[in-house]
């Protein structure tokens, strides 16, 4: 699971860190062995996988990259992003709610004050994986048109009066907390609601083709009362605040795609050498060499475009286009790649049941979540126009 290009690619950022090895290999084997056998049973079942959760906060894995200050491990992104792909390879459904946690703690980090940081990070237990949480954005009227958002914020005292209705939102029944955006006075502007304000409700559970460990929600907040220390950051800085919270998303969802293309990979090699046809194996067949072959390029090309995001933002830099651009390649490719992993497996990996159909249907949710990928290609475009201009 900690494989060589993994390696390779900490090897380049860290040549004389060999802690991070040790702590990769000992995550790896701790995913191998207490994650991915129960993955399939989690998607076949749809079983939100809060033990598997609290199994990697009780490792300490969910604060890796935040500061020590605060209770987290102070580790690089980078690293960060290799246990990610790590854990996507074992476990998806597990995966997307640390990459959830982690964008959530980050714009915290990032907007939220002093009180709010020691409150909602360090005491409620975000940053140590103990609360878990959620993001809400998405409205049944708007998606990627996140200016045309409608949910009401209304101040009435000490507090905000929330009211409206979010939906396609990831296990808000399951959180402890919720990043939530509204219209104020001032504008849209960012809350953390937690889940048991009076008010907040989840209608219903919508079903869906992967990532079955999830529940994806639709929510109704019915003049749900929030004090107002609960508004993260400036009032009517919401779409900003978003867009950040979004970035940090990007870099690590790009690592789910990989985590899930590596994955579907290693199951295509095993079953190509096991699988006979025509007096040997399928692997010593031109054609699913070349399948193979386009495989571990796009892979590695991923993982590269990740690392380099999640370096740029470990470093202070600009990285909005990075993230994008390993966002975009990530999911597409997790797809494709996934899409030759069941070809191998022929009929085999059509049927339920098959882990590379599980790897498919996981894969397609990523280019939808965290930025469409029509919505990326024109934030890349307009970027590199911006640049050129």
């Amino acid at each position: 699971m900690y494989h060589s290009e993994l390696k390779n690619c900490i090897a380049l950022l860290y040549p004389e860190a060999a802690d991070y090895n040790t702590l990769l290999a000992s995550l790896a084997d701790f995913i191998k062995r207490e994650i991915r056998p129960g993955a399939a049973t989690i998607d076949r079942e749809e079983i939100y996988p809060r033990e598997n959760l609290y199994k990697l906060a009780e490792q300490g894995v969910p604060a890796l990259p935040f500061p020590r200050e605060l209770g987290g491990g102070g580790l690089p992104y980078p690293v960060f992003v290799a246990v990610m792909e790590m854990l996507a390879a074992g476990c998806a459904n597990t995966a997307l709610q640390l990459s959830i946690q982690a964008m959530v703690c980050e714009g915290i980090l990032l907007f939220g004050n002093e009180l709010q940081k020691d409150l909602f990070l360090r005491q409620s237990g975000l940053l140590a994986g103990t609360s878990l949480a959620a993001f809400a954005l998405t409205e049944p009227s708007c998606g990627s048109d996140a200016k045309a958002i409608k949910t009401e914020a209304r101040r009435s005292g000490d507090n905000y009066l929330l009211k409206g209705i979010k939906t396609l939102i990831t296990s808000p029944g399951e959180a402890n907390y919720i990043i939530l955006f509204a219209v104020a006075e001032e504008g849209i502007s960012t809350f953390i609601v937690p889940t048991t304000t009076p008010g907040f409700q989840v209608l219903k559970v919508l079903p869906k083709l992967g990532c079955k460990g999830h529940p994806l929600s639709t929510i109704r907040l019915d003049n749900c009362q929030v004090p107002a220390a609960n508004l993260l950051g400036t009032p009517g800085k919401g779409l900003t605040y978003g867009k950040h919270f979004l970035n940090c998303g990007r870099i690590t969802i790009a690592a789910l795609g990989v985590g899930i293309a590596q994955a579907a990979l290693e199951k295509a090699l095993a079953y190509s050498k096991r699988r006979k046809a025509f007096g040997s194996s399928i692997a010593e067949f031109q054609l699913v060499q070349e399948k193979i072959a386009d495989m571990v390029t796009e892979i590695q090309a991923a993982r590269l475009l990740t690392f380099q995001a999640a370096q740029l933002k470990e470093r202070g830099l600009e990285y909005t286009a990075a993230a994008a651009t390993a966002k975009l390649f990530s999911s597409e490719m997790a797809q494709r790649v996934c899409d030759k992993a069941i070809q191998i497996h022929g009929g085999y990996g059509y049927i339920d049941g098959s882990d590379v159909h599980r790897h498919w249907r996981d894969a397609r949710m990523l280019s939808i979540g965290e930025g469409t990928s029509d919505m990326l290609r024109l934030l890349i475009a307009h970027l590199a126009l911006k640049e050129g201009s």
